[in-house]
């Protein structure tokens, strides 16, 4: 399960766990390879592999509040194509 922090503020309502529990893993896959490239690299790096946003903009060669910019915005997509999911599937 990938929190969606909701430390990221903008319009985009958060799904409930429930209903993303409800969304079948290989979509969820699915729908992080089609963030573009540094957003998946950033939102794999922090959500997944644990890295500080120091860390991945040591590797990335950004910054760190760059890293957390990028993230916000990956996370402001998932949530969007996660709620077209729904939304299209009535879960």
């Amino acid at each position: 399960m990938i929190p969606l922090d909701s430390r990221v503020e903008e319009s985009v309502p958060d799904p409930s766990d429930e209903e993303v529990m409800a969304i079948p893993q290989e979509r969820l896959l699915e729908s992080i390879s089609r963030l573009p490239e540094v957003r998946r690299m950033v939102f794999n790096l922090y959500c997944l592999d644990g890295y500080s946003h120091r860390e991945i903009g040591k590797m990335l060669g950004i910054s760190e509040k760059g890293s957390a910019g990028i993230l916000a915005k990956a996370r402001r997509q998932l949530k969007e194509e996660i709620n077209r999911y729904l939304k299209d599937t009535e879960l």
